[in-house]
């Protein structure tokens, strides 16, 4: 009886120790799996992110945008006064019916969308500079009735110029020359101190019924008002030798310049505004030169400038003031970002400048082309520096949005 008792405990404690065993083996089995399984989850994170590099996660907003695109609107483009009796009038195209088309701000570091709306009777499309990859900075056309969008990442700042390339570079003299181009504002990350900040758009206009100055291009006759009035649309040999009519400032002509002169004066615009700021203040401005042909040399008459540049392989918010530049812009051989005090800066065309200056005494100032021939055409702005401007006294559409 002990000995069939003795055999009953010894085969239990053989049948435990299997049973023991192939817990263990299939709970090391289970374990393989999950670390298995884990691996794959990471590498597939991995992934994911690698390929999207410059993308935000889902709960960040995107900054969304809307251009419409036209080509029928009728500006006038210079006012009436004793270089273009009569005013001018053009057959222009816009983005948002406006000449220049808005301002598109961001912050370093933001996606944004664009979506371009065509209610034109042409071809356009969208073009901005500042902007990596053609998926990105590109679309390359859009037909009458039809929209596009584009999402692009804001990663270098300054400031940048947006246009139309006509239906996909076909055109695209045209475009620009009629009034489709912008600006692109992008703040860099910890900007430098607060500004009152101007948005500026320099371009030229090439119209078939412009015959020079002090001549009545608008065909109104000072005693007859209801003579029609001609209007001009794109000359592409004036294009083609580079013989500009008007150099337009956010659109007009003469739009910010009351008169040449003090003695024997030359009554520009009797409407003008005037961009006002206080004395000793920091302004910043966003100068765009559209061209699409002409370099814009700019200053300021009576002040100094100073140029920012952002080395983008560095960090932004440092900077030097090269007090001994005078006539040169910083490059990017440069390992921090820089700011230069000069007296002028040289503006491609379909490039644009950041610029900041301090106005240090009550008076008047003037901004302008330094090809005199170009201010002359209407390159130029008059500054007015006064203890009683406010942060918000922007002559219309010259206020850069937060």
């Amino acid at each position: 009886m002990n000995q069939l008792r003795m055999g009953i405990v010894i085969t239990l404690l053989i049948i435990f120790q299997i049973v023991l065993l192939l817990l263990q083996n299939n709970s090391s089995h289970i374990l393989a799996l999950s670390s298995h399984n884990q691996k794959s989850t990471l590498l597939s994170s991995v992934t994911i992110g690698s390929s999207q590099p410059n993308m935000r996660n889902n709960h960040e907003p995107i900054k969304k945008f809307t251009l419409i695109a036209d080509d029928k609107n009728i500006v006038k483009i210079s006012p009436d006064n004793t270089l273009h009796p009569g005013g001018v009038l053009y057959k222009a195209m816009t983005y948002n019916n406006t000449i220049p088309g808005p301002a598109i701000v961001v912050n370093q570091g933001d996606i944004f969308q664009i979506t371009v709306y065509n209610k034109g009777e042409l071809v356009h499309s969208l073009d901005l500079h500042g902007i990596e990859g053609p998926s990105h900075a590109l679309i390359s056309s859009i037909k009458p009735g039809e929209n596009s969008t584009l999402k692009a990442k804001a990663e270098y700042p300054g400031v940048f110029m947006y246009h139309c390339d006509g239906d996909n570079l076909n055109g695209i003299w045209d475009h620009i020359a009629s009034g489709m181009y912008g600006g692109i504002i992008v703040h860099p990350k910890n900007e430098r101190p607060v500004a009152k900040e101007f948005y500026i758009v320099f371009g030229e206009i090439y119209s078939t019924t412009d015959s020079g100055l002090f001549t009545n291009t608008s065909n109104i006759s000072f005693t007859h008002t209801s003579v029609k009035k001609v209007i001009g649309s794109f000359d592409i040999n004036k294009f083609l030798a580079n013989k500009p009519d008007l150099i337009l400032t956010n659109g007009m002509a003469y739009k910010y310049m009351p008169l040449f002169g003090t003695v024997s004066k030359i009554i520009l615009n009797k409407n003008a505004e005037v961009f006002k700021v206080k004395p000793g203040e920091l302004t910043r401005w966003y100068i765009v030169n559209a061209g699409p042909r002409g370099y814009l040399s700019f200053n300021f008459a009576s002040d100094m400038i100073r140029t920012m540049h952002y080395n983008t392989n560095a960090n932004p918010n440092n900077y030097t003031d090269n007090k001994s530049a005078i006539n040169s812009i910083i490059t990017n051989t440069h390992t921090l970002s820089s700011v230069s005090k000069v007296y002028e800066v040289s503006i491609p065309p379909g490039s644009a400048e950041e610029i900041e200056a301090i106005f240090p005494e009550q008076g008047s100032y003037v901004g302008n082309d330094h090809d005199i021939g170009r201010f002359l055409q209407g390159a130029g702005f008059v500054v007015l520096a006064i203890d009683g401007s406010t942060s918000y006294d922007h002559p219309q559409g010259t206020w850069i949005p937060r």
